[in-house]
Order: C-alpha cells, then sequence, then structure tokens
C-alpha cells in the first residue's frame, strides 16, 4: 500500500493506492452484493452476470469499494502515519478503480499546533459591587410592583395605569383589523404616538392616530394605517404596604426588619455567582486574546450550529418565530463567537494535559445522573442518547473546562476597583489603542 500525505493549513488530504488480490475480493464481493437486487432486463433477479453488473454499475461498484476499504484500513492508516482527525468529517475526494488496483483520496482536519502562553496570574479586572441600603429599597419596589393590584378607577390615563381598549386598525392598502385587550400605560407596549394622545384621556374617550407606520418582520416599513383607538376602562395601580403582614404573606420573615435582612442576604448571594459568571467569562475572554492560531472549520462549523440552536431557543421562549433573514443574520454575527469556543477548547485542553487535569468516570456518571433528574428520566436512558448523538465527549468536556477554570481562578489576579476607575481604564486603554493604530 502507498500513501502520501499532502499538508494545507490544518487539512491533510491522503492519497491511497493499493492492487492486488485484497482489492480483486473487496470488488467481487460489492458485484455480488450489487447482483442480488439489480433488475436488468433480459436476466432474472440474482443471476445477472458478474461482467454485466460491473459494465451497468460502474460507479456504484467504485464508490461502495472504496468506502468498505477506508472503513477496514482507514484506522491503521491514520496509526501509521501518527494522524489524527479531530471529526469525524472525513470527506472523500477522487476515486480511481481499474481492475485490481485502487487509488483514492480522503481528506480531514487535525489538531492545530501551539505553544501555552503564561496562564497563571491572570489580571482579571473586575468592578467591585457591595450590597447598599439603596439596593434593598429597589428590591423592595420592585417586589411591591410585582404584587400591585388594579382597581377600576374614574380617573384620566397616566403612566402606570392600566387600560382596556378597543382598537381598529385601517391600512392605506385597505386592510382592517380590529381587537381589545388590556395593556399597561408607560411600559412602552403601545406604539409611542398612541400612548402620547391616550395620556389624559377617560373611559369612553376616542383617539385616532394618522400616517402610522406598518413593518414587516424584518422591520422594513410597508405602509401606514389609521389607528383608531377606544378607552373601555382605566384602572388605577394600587401597590401594598410593605409591612409586617405583607411579608408573612410572602414568607420573607416575621416582620419588616427580617424581610430586609433576607432580601438583602439574597442580592449578596446574586451578586456573589454573577460576579463568579463574570470572572469565569473574563477568564476564557483573557485566554483567547493570548492565541491567534488557525481552528478546524468542520468544529467551527458544530459549535456555531450548537451556538446558533441556542440562540433560537431563547426567541422561541419568548414567543418570537424566526425567518430565514433572521437566523441568517444570528450566524453571521455567531461566527466569532464559534471561532472563539473552538480556540479555547484547545487551550484549555492543553492546560489540563499540562497539569494533569483529568476528568474521573464517576464526574462523568455524576453529570449524566444530574440531567437524568432534571429531565424526569433515567440515567441509562440519558447516556443512550449521548451516545447514540455522540455527546458524551461534550459532556467530559464541560467538566474539565469547569476544573481548569476553578484552577485558573485560584491563580488569577483580581483586580477590584469601583464603576468609576473601571470606566476611567477602560476608556484610557481605548484611547491607547487607537493612538496605536493612527501611529
Amino acid at each position: 500500500m502507498s500513501v502520501t500525505v499532502e499538508e494545507k493549513g490544518l487539512v491533510r488530504t491522503l492519497t491511497i493506492e493499493e492492487e492486488g488480490q485484497e482489492i480483486k475480493n473487496l470488488v467481487d464481493n460489492v458485484v455480488k452484493e450489487i447482483a442480488k437486487n439489480a433488475n436488468i432486463p433480459g436476466f432474472r433477479k440474482g443471476h445477472v452476470p458478474p461482467a454485466v453488473v460491473k459494465a451497468r454499475y460502474k460507479q456504484a461498484i467504485k464508490e461502495e469499494v472504496a468506502r468498505k476499504f477506508i472503513s477496514e484500513k482507514l484506522q491503521s492508516i491514520l496509526e501509521e502515519q501518527k494522524l489524527s482527525p479531530v471529526s469525524p468529517d472525513i470527506s472523500f475526494g477522487d476515486v480511481e478503480l481499474s481492475g485490481n488496483s485502487l487509488k483514492l483520496k480522503v481528506a480531514f482536519e487535525v489538531a492545530p499546533e501551539f505553544e501555552l502562553k503564561d496562564y497563571e496570574g491572570l489580571e482579571i479586572e473586575m468592578i467591585k459591587h457591595e450590597v447598599t441600603d439603596e439596593d434593598v429599597e429597589k428590591a423592595i419596589e420592585n417586589l411591591l410592583e410585582q404584587n400591585a393590584t388594579y382597581e377600576s378607577a374614574d380617573k384620566e390615563i397616566e403612566k402606570g395605569d392600566m387600560i382596556k381598549i378597543h382598537y381598529h386598525i385601517k391600512a392605506d392598502s385597505g386592510e382592517e383589523e380590529e381587537d381589545e385587550f388590556e395593556v399597561p400605560v408607560g411600559q412602552g407596549q403601545l406604539r409611542p404616538e398612541i400612548e402620547k394622545k391616550l395620556i389624559g384621556k377617560k373611559a369612553g374617550d376616542e383617539v385616532t392616530v394618522e400616517n402610522v407606520s406598518l413593518y414587516n418582520e424584518k422591520g422594513e416599513e410597508f405602509g401606514k394605517a389609521t389607528v383608531t383607538v377606544k378607552v373601555l376602562e382605566v384602572k388605577k395601580k394600587e401597590l401594598p404596604e410593605f409591612n409586617d403582614d405583607f411579608v408573612k404573606i410572602l414568607n420573607l420573615g416575621e416582620n419588616v426588619e427580617e424581610a430586609k435582612n433576607k432580601i438583602k442576604e439574597s442580592l449578596e448571594n446574586q451578586i456573589k455567582e454573577a460576579k463568579e459568571r463574570e470572572l469565569e467569562q473574563k477568564i476564557i475572554d483573557k485566554l483567547a486574546e493570548q492565541y491567534d492560531f488557525e481552528v478546524p472549520q468542520s468544529l467551527v462549523r458544530g459549535e456555531l450550529e450548537f451556538l446558533l440552536q441556542e440562540y433560537l431557543k431563547q426567541l422561541e421562549n419568548v414567543g418570537i418565530k424566526p425567518n430565514r433573514e433572521m437566523i441568517s443574520a444570528a450566524a453571521q454575527g455567531l461566527e466569532q463567537t464559534a471561532i472563539k469556543n473552538v480556540r479555547v477548547m484547545f487551550v484549555i485542553n492543553k492546560i489540563a494535559e499540562k497539569e494533569g487535569i483529568k476528568v474521573e468516570e464517576e464526574e462523568i456518571n455524576k453529570e449524566i445522573e444530574n440531567m437524568a433528574s432534571t429531565y424526569n428520566t433515567t440515567a441509562e436512558q440519558i447516556r443512550q442518547y449521548l451516545e447514540e448523538k455522540g455527546l458524551i465527549n461534550n459532556i467530559a468536556y464541560t467538566i474539565l473546562k469547569k476544573k481548569v477554570i476553578d484552577f485558573l481562578k485560584e491563580k488569577a489576579n483580581i483586580v477590584e476597583m469601583t464603576k468609576e476607575e473601571f470606566e476611567k481604564k477602560e476608556k484610557e486603554s481605548k484611547e491607547e489603542s487607537e493612538e496605536k493604530k493612527e501611529a
């Protein structure tokens, strides 16, 4: 067997040539398989002569022989050549089959080679934030807003009210639409030009707004309309009082003081969790900034697909059905993130290798059990699904990534500063960067 390797970036193209009895046997076996189901006029099914099958199904025979040969031999060829594809994306090139001689090409991507840069003592700048009395009061205001009630009132409409309206839209194209619904005033749910005219009106009043722009799903204006809105009812917002009875209902404690302490503790926990997420992301960003090596496009495509699916789920969760243009725009916007994520993956793996950080089988099992609990199924079913989809390695990498990030957090030089100090430094850094570009 002859194997030559062509290198182009991260792509390795193997030209493989083999001849002799092994290829003859492969061809004969493929011809027999095709002959079993071949329907050729003048011959009974299963009794078509090999020569006729070879003449009629030349291309199919060539492709199947190449496929069988690669499935049997590729692994040993890769081991001999000391090559390891980074993904299952292996493509066939030209295939030549002549008698007992086979020549074919396969191409795949390999991992990039790079040197690790300093990763201990990464300087991470964080904004210092402590929970203040003002934060607690703001949280209380939000609680009161969330538990507000609305009472029907004979009053003029103002921001904060809830109104029931009947609207009628007549487009300049002649199309009409009407409906009734309740909507809060001052929360951006009504068109500004309509809400402006409703302020100060009372139940029974009617307003008309002409030349209201109409937009399609792409945000493009496609026409104008006249909108008539009749106020059916005005409801005034009533906020509850923050007292002992109120906090007991919400299980915040027995009295106001106890509730304030619980709210403060909750805010502190939220800040702590947010800071941990921010720190982890800043470490990832810091690692990404240090490297600029080429990454396998097959992995970038897979990561981009994952990011895009996550983005589309988020849109669907808020009731948005994305069209083709939105999906295309999202894919373009997420491409750089996909490249960064793949690049960081290689850095994470290399740090783990150097530091001896590993993922044990019991850690994977525990994660699978957690997933099973989340989805209310069994660990065996989750494992079977992950193995069928080839996602076990994703679970292992998620665990490994967390362990490496935790290691880097312990070694990081975290610099806390006020918001003003942080913004000043950011501005100075931006100005310095622009000056270097100009120079």
